[in-house]
């Protein structure tokens, strides 16, 4: 199999274009992301600051202490909640990250894998006579690689995809926690 200069060059262009599009598409889900999580400690710090200053000016305002152990009973499962929502929210962008740079990679690993394809079949066709089970063995391994990568591939989200929902379900228990004991204090300060 002979290459001509002018098929070399426009393969070569071709993959430069693709590697240039490619990272392109890397930066800017990356680049997305960091805004992302920009955006979120921003509107964090600012409801933060907000739920501080409230705070304070109705601790100054309490008249007495049980007032004021009531108002510090009733801050602590807000808390909790919006640090919940906070760590869900950086699960998200990073789920999504995830999810966008693994498209990416699966598209890429797609496209080397039919140009191994081509090139093989261009240098198997100029193969010399008998030499078809090395042919057949090449492509058998090719398609045994392939196989196994996306077995790994689909078994790594699904063990990603349980992990998430663990997480989820231990989070609830735990602001359902805290909200419970936090009632069962507010009851027993009523009574004292």
């Amino acid at each position: 199999m002979s290459v001509s200069p002018e098929q070399f060059v426009a393969t070569s262009k071709a993959n430069i274009e693709a590697g240039l599009k490619t990272a392109t598409s890397f930066a800017t889900t990356l680049f997305t992301a960091v805004e992302r999580v920009a955006s979120l400690n921003l509107a964090s710090a600012r409801g933060a600051f907000d739920d501080s200053l409230a705070f304070s000016k109705a601790v100054i305002s309490a008249k007495d202490p049980q007032a004021l152990a009531a108002l510090y009973l009733g801050a602590v499962t807000p808390a909790v909640e919006k640090s919940v929502a906070y760590g869900r929210s950086l699960s998200d962008i990073g789920g999504d990250t995830q999810e966008e740079l693994t498209k990416l990679i699966e598209a890429e690993a797609a496209v080397l894998s039919k140009n191994i394809d081509v090139a093989l079949d261009g240098i198997f066709k100029n193969a010399p006579a008998g030499s078809e089970p090395a042919i057949k063995a090449v492509k058998t391994a090719l398609a045994n690689a392939s196989s196994a990568y996306e077995g790994a591939t689909k078994a790594a989200k699904q063990v990603a995809a349980a992990a998430q929902a663990s997480v989820e379900k231990a989070t609830l228990v735990a602001v359902e926690s805290v909200d419970k004991g936090t009632k069962a204090a507010a009851s027993a300060l009523k009574v004292a």
